[in-house]
């Protein structure tokens, strides 16, 4: 038997399926973040230990890693060299490392000609059309991944300060984090020092809640964010004639503040990014 393996690897965590020759999946197993920009050492950790918990759940020996076919879609494989140094590590038969974007794509909108847009602790953009698949952005906290959780989590703890030193107005938002902090704009400079892209990415339910609720610094990170995340799904190609899928826990949030157009156009995701990956396995598999 060789075994399809699917990975889906973000800054949050990744997902694994470990499924027959024919896409019948055997088991599913999760672990923690997942992308290998950030950390490359401790992503392959969470991938094969998810793996090895995946294979031992589907009742398969362990020693049938050796021959399977696998596909990862992950975080941070678009930067550097990463994927390669990643790839000479993996202990299958055949694999093959993509962006997460890619494996969202495919599992969003199968075969179709269309563009995606995921966003959750990062965020990134793709495209699939007559001459293959593109992305934009994916570029990491650093420097990029406007739009996603983490970069919203951490210009609010900026925001914070800002109100706290008078250079921006406060609101409800803002006084519950100095709160959580005792008032001590120190303590959150020294925390925000340790936070990983994930750990700022828990910050964003708060921003949506808070932009709800009517408070006007949260709305204010919300349409800064949302503008830019229009000028990249315009960036990367959308057309309100081919598949549109707005993906990721943020997806849904910036959907509903985007005009009309891309509403209109937006559809159901036929799968999520890890059924992407099993996708592209089984046409690995079919190649060998």
């Amino acid at each position: 038997m060789s075994l399809l393996i699917g990975v889906d690897g973000g800054g949050t965590g990744c997902r694994v399926a470990v499924a027959q020759e024919n896409g019948a999946v055997l088991a599913r197993a999760s672990a923690g973040a997942a992308n290998i920009a950030t950390n490359l050492a401790n992503a392959r950790d969470n991938i094969l230990g998810a793996i090895s918990d995946a294979v031992d759940t589907a009742g398969v020996a362990r020693a049938e890693i050796a021959n399977a076919t696998a596909v990862l879609g992950l975080a941070g494989a678009n930067l550097g060299d990463y994927a390669a140094q990643l790839q000479a590590t993996l202990p299958f038969a055949r694999a093959n490392i993509v962006t997460d974007a890619e494996t969202t794509l495919v599992g969003a909108i199968g075969d179709q000609n269309g563009c995606i847009a995921a966003i959750g602790t990062g965020s990134v953009y793709g495209r699939r059309d007559a001459f293959g698949f593109s992305q934009i952005g994916g570029w990491g906290f650093l420097l990029g991944d406007d739009g996603s959780g983490a970069r919203l989590g951490r210009d609010f703890m900026h925001l914070t300060l800002l109100a706290y030193d008078g250079v921006a107005p406060a609101s409800a938002l803002t006084r519950e984090l100095l709160d959580t902090y005792n008032n001590n704009p120190s303590d959150i400079v020294e925390q925000a020092k340790k936070f990983t892209p994930g750990d700022f990415g828990k910050l964003a339910p708060r921003i949506v809640k808070a932009a709800a609720e009517g408070d006007q610094n949260a709305e204010t990170l919300l349409a800064r964010h949302t503008e830019i995340v229009k000028k990249s799904i315009d960036a990367v190609g959308f057309d309100p004639a081919y598949a549109f899928c707005m993906h990721g826990g943020l997806g849904p949030v910036y959907l509903a503040r985007l005009p009309e157009t891309y509403q209109k156009a937006a559809q159901p995701a036929k799968g999520n990014a890890l059924d992407g990956a099993m996708t592209l396995a089984r046409l690995l598999l079919a190649q060998a």
